[in-house]
């Protein structure tokens, strides 16, 4: 169980595979330590979503070191130092000498104190962005980037275009809404979500019906009433060298499943689907299209 969830966390690049365990994250103002307005020209960024607010905001080259699920994002220079999630070396990023941190609620999550505090006693500016449960949220955390970084501009555009994206979706959306199932993690432990999860916005804007629009945040269903429910689409996430497609077509439990039975098994990008930035856009067009097909 332990192995399995580790597992989620971990393929979720520590988006939002961490609400299952702290569902109703409080947005409030932007929580942030040390407001000094300063110039900022060496950033680091400790979780994988921070970093593709950065480099969608054009700042890609300020990046001084990273997280470790951060590496390969497009736009972050090759090469750079690595940053621990939970336990950073303090002595190595100031040896840095960043001008910002960006953190978010992840870097906490499973330890007692937060681990960038001792930096930000020390006087080196620590940006902590929620981990958002919403589209506006995704919104919110891109203008706060902005305005610390001083592109609020940029932030705008950003999130202007995202929202044009979306409204085409919205107006190519089906009238007649087909029944969705999205599959976060499989066997044994299986994870899906309700109303409150920005995968739930997605499909309903996207012209589907959560058969889980009943329930609230992320949950672990029975295979019994994923059957009874018998959705017309079923959602998976998709990580490189693996075929989870197949895995839910061969399930012996699931052939009775109207999705199975019609070959309507779908899977999306785990990135993009589970860091909330712009970059949500490549999920919320493959789910679109597997609904309006």
């Amino acid at each position: 169980m332990f192995l399995h969830l580790t597992k989620v966390i971990s393929a979720f690049a520590f988006g939002i595979a961490i609400i299952i365990f702290s569902v109703g994250c409080n947005r409030g103002s932007a929580p942030s330590i040390g407001d000094e307005q300063e110039e900022v020209r060496r950033i680091i960024s400790a979780a994988p979503s921070n970093t593709e607010i950065i480099v969608g905001l054009g700042m890609g080259d300020l990046l001084i070191a990273v997280d470790r699920h951060s590496r390969g994002i497009p736009g972050v220079p090759d090469g750079l130092p690595e940053i621990d999630f939970f336990f950073p070396d303090t002595e190595a990023i100031i040896d840095l000498e960043p001008d910002l941190i960006f953190v978010n609620e992840i870097n906490s999550f499973g330890v007692a104190n937060n681990p960038f505090r001792l930096l930000a006693d020390l006087g080196i500016r620590v940006i902590q962005v929620p981990t958002s449960v919403s589209i506006e949220g995704i919104y919110n955390d891109i203008y706060l980037i902005a305005e610390v970084m001083g592109v609020k501009e940029s932030g705008e555009r950003l999130v202007e275009d995202m929202r044009n994206e979306i409204n085409r979706i919205a107006f190519a959306a089906r009238s007649e809404r087909r029944s969705v199932f999205f599959e976060i993690s499989s066997s044994p432990t299986l994870v899906t979500f309700g109303q409150g999860a920005y995968l739930n916005e997605m499909i309903e804007i996207a012209g589907g019906r959560n058969i889980f629009e009943d329930q609230r945040g992320w949950f672990s269903p029975s295979a019994e009433e994923i059957i009874n429910r018998n959705p017309e689409i079923i959602f998976t996430l998709y990580y490189p060298g693996e075929d989870p497609v197949s895995e839910i077509k061969n399930r012996q439990a699931f052939a009775s499943i109207s999705a199975v039975r019609e070959n309507r098994i779908f899977a999306i990008d785990a990135d993009s689907a589970s860091r909330p930035s712009q970059n949500i856009l490549q999920a919320f067009q493959q789910i679109a299209q597997a609904i309006t097909q």
